[in-house]
């Protein structure tokens, strides 16, 4: 019954839709709600008009029943007038004026303030409330009271009312109570459907958001952020009831593979068919997600180890049983699992690490394996087992201390010798499971190339001893300042290398090479002499393109050399620009300086488009630099020197001044209004007086204030909340658009959404490039989402690098607002964009501009 009653409601609403003009529905929440109150009330007025037109003709009133059937004439009028003129003003107040004039003339004609339909005068406010707030129902209650003492006071004057005779009076007032009740309760129960039906929308738009937040997108189990917080809850119960617990790394054997024989399609199969096949073997209480890449992780409430490796032996072994078909192939699996039970009081990163030690030793010693952290187990292989023989020989050590040798033995395997970090054996291991993790998450790892200057001197004037102890001690500050979850590892000699998991932007890696530094600021204590050690430090990212483990380490060398260059206690971010000659590097550094001047600098713009009439209704206006010697030089290479350097600043008011004259250009060349957009930098955003420059520069150029529209990422709008709401503020009180750039890939936080005050989402090509498939899938979910999300809070959303007529499709599905990208133009010097709005103007180019070739 409920689904037959939701389904019949949701083609109801679909029905009132149909009336109501595009820029209605995808514009503010309370627009379109008055909007769907205009079409319920012509609805419900010609359901009920003919009805009452019948009883005033049987009840011999037939002057009335004309009346009232033209009345509903004019009120089925309304909705079609609404989506004619797109109106909702002009079909509200036809509406009203039908309403009105229909239940004054009947009580005129039916002798006047005590006539039966007297009391229905109060529908014209009760209606216009709703169809047009309080300013509208006010307007009408005038109108009611005056026609009401009218009525009353004409037969007063002298003006006799007619007072038609009516065959049975007390049957019409008994019809006209009970028709209002009627009335009044139906309006309001179809006004509270479309109001219901909106907030089941946002709740569905919001537990997709809350699903999204919690499960993995390909096997529908928890996701590693979410599965980390449940095992800190577990840490908690753990350190409070003194029960262990054990955490089970799972992870795929030769699962690079499957992927290079049967390909990825075949690798989501396999990775879908174990997440199934190890939840149907643990218990109800057991935490199950994705770690990242190939790589599960279990956890196991209140079980010690020996329980934990019965458990994951059954898991092992039900993995081993699992066959997957693709393509009529049988894909045999295995697992390896490292297990490592809780230690009361440590740090979960410190778990994950053993376990993750335990998983590197069962892949190490044949794969297909379970290893529990700190146990002599069979798969240790030979070694281990040349040491049990050992042990049954006369004189054997005891059980503790074959423990002890069991541990240096495990220690050997993965640690140097002399500091006790990870050798670089294990850290390339680790670093290919970062990396991994990195493609699934989509968060940043970061590779910290540590060199210790000037290390050969202090070998030579204190000896070698000394220099191992001040390795040691380097060693130990390193590990200090790392998060429990982060690792570090000897590299060669005087190298050490950090790597640093689940990152939301380079500054976090910078911030914690800057933190190393200043520790290392303080003199170590070497053969009880004072010593003082720089570093110079390297840093490169993932993921990054054409970027595999080999290159990722050579960046980071590359760019470790390239801070030794720069002076001791220096940081370096490997980039494209990084691997250029230092004098071309210096060269573009201090060529921006004269870039300005030289006209060097120029603007393109690319077209944004109204996905509802399909015309050009922004640009974004794009940086370009035209070098004397190397040419034309891409933005990703010279932007991060404008940031270094400072010039940044200058040159993006040179940007905004030159986008805002160029829009007022064409506005005098009596060309189509249109916004254009201008990207914000983090450096930009807290320069002093910001607010008031860009104010200047608008007035100067005296380009209206809502036509310039500025983007800025989310990644810099949190970097500080309270004084970037301020600064956005000011600019938003004077009429500028705010835009948040490259929504989805950041923070997404609802938060931020809620307190900072802008006007518009840009989704990111990120999630417009998964578009077009013909299955609706989890990507489109996604888009859908963030659509919802964006007109719920009455924000527009423009969709970028819209490349296919299939992701455009999806788009207008979804009621996005606008769109750029190469399927309608690339970007385009400004004369070309003139052109353009002036075809559009004339129309010369239909309804809509035709797309561009893809390459065009």
């Amino acid at each position: 019954m409920n689904s037959t009653c939701a389904r019949w409601s949701d083609r109801y609403v679909v029905a009132t839709h149909w009336f109501i003009p595009a820029d209605c529905l995808n514009g503010p929440t309370a627009a379109r709600l008055r909007a769907e109150n205009v079409v319920n009330a012509a609805l419900l007025a010609g359901t009920a008009g003919p009805f009452y037109a019948l009883a005033y003709h049987l009840l011999g009133f037939s002057a009335a029943a004309v009346e009232i059937l033209l009345c509903c004439l004019f009120m089925l009028g309304s909705p079609l007038l609404l989506r004619a003129s797109g109106s909702v003003r002009a079909a509200r107040e036809l509406f009203l004026c039908a309403l009105f004039f229909n239940f004054t003339w009947l009580s005129y004609h039916l002798g006047g303030i005590g006539a039966p339909t007297a009391s229905w005068l109060i529908t014209a406010p009760l209606v216009a409330m709703f169809l047009g707030g309080v300013a509208s129902a006010l307007s009408w209650l005038a109108l009611s009271c005056a026609a009401a003492i009218a009525i009353y006071a004409l037969p007063g004057a002298g003006y006799p009312l007619p007072g038609h005779p009516v065959s049975n009076m007390p049957l019409l007032y008994l019809a006209c109570h009970l028709g209002l009740f009627i009335v009044v309760l139906v309006f309001a129960l179809l006004v509270e459907l479309t109001k219901t039906q909106g907030f089941v929308k946002l709740e569905q738009a919001l537990g997709t958001i809350n699903e999204l937040a919690i499960r993995d997108e390909l096997t529908g189990v928890h996701n590693r952020r979410y599965l980390m917080g449940l095992i800190e809850r577990e840490q908690e119960r753990s350190n409070r009831n003194r029960r262990a617990f054990c955490l089970c790394l799972l992870d795929i054997d030769f699962f690079k593979r499957v992927n290079d024989t049967y390909g990825h399609s075949a690798g989501d199969a396999v990775l879908r068919a174990v997440a199934r096949t190890v939840q149907a073997q643990v218990r109800g209480s057991d935490c199950f997600g994705r770690y990242g890449g190939e790589e599960f992780l279990l956890m196991l409430p209140e079980t010690p180890a020996a329980d934990a490796l019965v458990l994951t032996e059954r898991v092992r072994d039900a993995i081993e049983k699992l066959r997957c078909l693709e393509a009529g192939s049988e894909i045999a699996l295995t697992v390896s699992i490292g297990v490592a039970e809780y230690r009361m009081g440590e740090a979960i990163g410190l778990t994950v690490g053993r376990a993750d030690e335990a998983l590197y030793l069962a892949k190490s010693s044949g794969r297909n394996r379970v290893v529990c952290h700190g146990q002599g187990d069979e798969p240790l292989g030979v070694a281990l087992g040349a040491l049990a023989l050992r042990d049954s020989a006369p004189g054997a050590p005891d059980e503790q201390d074959l423990g002890a040798s069991i541990g240096r033995m495990l220690d050997s395997v993965h640690c140097d010798q002399l500091t006790g970090l990870l050798n670089r054996r294990l850290l390339r291991d680790r670093l290919r499971h970062a990396m991994d993790r990195a493609d699934r998450n989509r968060r940043l790892v970061a590779l910290l190339l540590l060199n210790i200057n000037g290390f050969k001197e202090v070998n030579d004037a204190l000896g070698y001893e000394a220099g191992d102890a001040l390795l040691v001690q380097a060693g130990t500050i390193m590990r200090d300042c790392l998060r429990d979850c982060d690792t570090v590892a000897r590299w060669s000699g005087d190298e050490f290398v950090a790597l640093l998991e689940d990152l939301g932007a380079e500054g976090d890696a910078r911030q914690v090479a800057e933190k190393i530094l200043d520790r290392f600021g303080l003199p170590l204590t070497v053969v009880e002499r004072e010593c003082f050690v720089t570093l110079s430090v390297g840093i490169a990212l993932y993921p990054a393109e054409d970027c595999d483990l080999d290159a990722l380490l050579k960046r980071a060398d590359i760019a470790m050399r390239g801070a030794r260059t720069w002076g001791e206690n220096s940081v370096q971010v490997y980039s494209s620009a990084a691997s250029e000659p230092k004098s071309e590097r210096l060269a573009l550094k201090n060529g921006l300086r004269d870039a300005l001047t030289r006209g060097q600098l120029f603007l393109e713009y690319q077209p944004q488009v109204d996905l509802a009439t399909r015309r050009i209704v922004g640009v974004e206006a794009l940086l370009r630099w035209q070098h004397p010697v190397y040419g034309r030089i891409d933005p990703g290479r010279f932007i991060p020197l404008a940031e270094e350097s400072g010039m940044i600043v200058p040159i993006g008011d040179w940007v905004l001044r030159t986008a805002c004259a160029q829009n007022r250009a064409w506005r005098d060349a009596g060309l189509p209004a249109v916004k254009t957009a201008v990207n914000l930098s983090a450096r930009q955003l807290r320069a002093p007086g910001m607010a008031a420059r860009v104010m200047e520069i608008v007035g100067a150029t005296g380009l209206p204030w809502g036509c310039l529209d500025l983007e800025i990422t989310e990644g810099v709008l949190i970097e500080d909340l309270d004084a970037n709401r301020k600064v956005l503020g000011e600019l938003r009180a004077a009429g500028v658009l705010v835009s948040i750039d490259d929504f989805g890939t950041g923070y997404s936080s609802l938060n931020y959404l809620s307190e900072l005050p802008v006007d518009i989402l840009k989704m990111d090509g990120l999630f417009v490039r998964r578009l077009g498939s013909s299955l609706r899938t989890r990507p489109y979910a996604i888009a859908e989402t963030i659509v919802a999300m964006a007109h719920r809070l009455e924000l527009k959303v423009i969709a970028e690098c819209v490349e296919t007529t299939e992701q455009l499709a999806d788009l207008d599905f979804m009621r996005c607002n606008e769109a750029q990208g190469y399927l309608f133009h690339r970007p385009l010097p400004a004369e070309s964009v003139g052109a353009l709005l002036a075809r559009q103007a004339a129309g010369a180019a239909g309804s809509a501009p035709s797309p561009a070739p893809a390459l065009a």
